[in-house]
């Protein structure tokens, strides 16, 4: 065991939940780079939340001025390319209903710990 030279949890070596280790061989990563997480972790959790909402709202949006389309110009519209998109926005709302379920139901069982 190689003995520790420095103060690996130093202000410097710990940004958020990265610490930097040092490596004595190219091998142990496999010769690839390990990546870096932003600062704070909670705020990339709340930002791919914010994006992947801003998607399901997009296809939201998406399908229903596709059902307009429909209505003014039928023959420019698919049947099936409504369907479709209709469909893909019913699931990934159901989807985001889902986890929003869970997160409250995980949420309760955390705080009724005993």
């Amino acid at each position: 065991m190689l003995p520790i030279t420095e103060n690996f949890f130093h202000q410097n070596n710990v940004n958020g939940d990265y610490v930097a280790l040092k490596t004595s061989d190219a091998r142990h990563n496999n010769g690839r780079g390990i990546k870096v997480m932003g600062e704070d972790p909670a705020k990339n959790f709340s930002d791919a939340m914010v994006m992947a909402l801003e998607k399901v709202n997009d296809q939201q949006v998406s399908a229903e001025m596709l059902g307009q389309k429909v209505v003014s110009d039928p023959k420019g519209v698919e049947a099936h390319t409504l369907i479709i998109q209709a469909e893909k926005a019913r699931m990934s709302l159901t989807l985001v209903k889902n986890i929003a379920d869970l997160a409250v139901r995980t949420y309760r069982e955390l705080s009724n710990l005993r």
